[in-house]
């Protein structure tokens, strides 16, 4: 594989990152510290993804998997009824946002890499017969 094929590899390993994680164009936009379009050239694989960016990515997939495994403990010690929020607002506002830390250029909380998690957890806790509830926050003070 020449470094250039290498490249081309962690860039779409790195679009397809973006996507697990339910990131928007936006989302990356912000973290980058770039424009839409940019972004939009990033996950359509017209443009190397920078260093920087790729290592808040990369940031982002370790608080995922925290947060799956911290929302599995709180189902299996019987919290049955966890807030999904709207917004990358609401749930950076809300008590499990604030504790979120910032990643590349962005404050920290990603709606789409929280409600993966939340339903990562929730699914393989339905699997082992434990259930809970997924409701939409309507104000950021629920946690």
């Amino acid at each position: 594989m020449t470094l250039t094929d290498a490249v081309i590899s962690q860039n779409a390993v790195n679009a397809t990152l973006c996507s697990f994680l339910g990131l928007s164009a936006r989302d990356l936009a912000e973290i980058g510290g770039f424009s839409d379009s940019f972004a939009r050239e990033l996950l359509a694989g017209q443009r190397p993804f920078p260093q920087e960016t790729q290592s808040a990515l990369e940031q982002l997939l370790d608080d995922f998997e925290r947060i799956t495994q911290a929302f599995a403990q709180e189902m299996r010690e019987g919290e049955r009824r966890i807030y999904i929020y709207r917004t990358n607002e609401q749930l950076r506002a809300s008590p499990v946002g604030r504790v979120w830390p910032a990643r590349g250029r962005a404050a920290g909380g990603f709606i789409g890499a929280y409600r993966a998690a939340v339903f990562n957890a929730w699914r393989n806790l339905q699997n082992q017969g434990i259930n809970a509830q997924l409701i939409f926050a309507e104000t950021p003070e629920v946690s």
